[in-house]
């Protein structure tokens, strides 16, 4: 019978990743679709000789940053008396790691840019063999600061 006198886990998520994760499969997919048409009807006469090597530097650069656009994982971290659990999850595996609470620093803000220079904030909590995982990411810095105060909360507490 589980122990009702203890308080729920707190439990922080970042799934950005899906939104890389979508955009690419998108992207893929429409590539997909041009090479397709480019087999079936050849190369449009606009771009004349070019129409290969375009298609072929698509394919290499879609490649590239649909690798770098998965290898980016979910993030979700759940703070408990019993320790902290922190699960990353990619298309393909996934990864769980428990520690000790007293084992983990305080998440801290880190705040930069984003391509278009607006104020970007992350909170980022680092684990023991060094390893940085952002826990919380917007534009926002309340709400990236929300997030640091209940995992500082729940790390004390556990």
């Amino acid at each position: 019978m589980p122990d009702r006198s203890s308080p729920p886990p707190t439990v922080v998520s970042n799934n950005m990743a899906i939104a890389l994760w979508i955009f690419m499969a998108v992207w893929l997919a429409m590539l997909g679709c041009f090479t397709y048409l480019f087999a079936r009807d050849g190369s449009p006469p606009e771009v004349g000789v070019f129409g290969l090597p375009l298609l072929g530097l698509f394919w290499l650069c879609g490649i590239g940053v649909a690798a770098w656009a998965f290898s980016h994982p979910l993030i979700r971290v759940g703070v408990s008396p019993q320790g902290v659990v922190v699960r990353e999850r990619w298309l393909w595996r996934a990864r769980e790691r428990r520690y000790a609470a007293a084992a983990l620093a305080a998440p801290a803000i880190v705040a930069g840019t984003d391509s278009d220079g607006d104020p970007y904030f992350k909170c980022v909590l680092t684990l023991p063999g060094g390893e940085a995982l952002t826990v919380a990411e917007s534009h926002a810095r309340p709400a990236v600061e929300a997030v640091q105060r209940r995992l500082v909360t729940a790390l004390a507490a556990a």
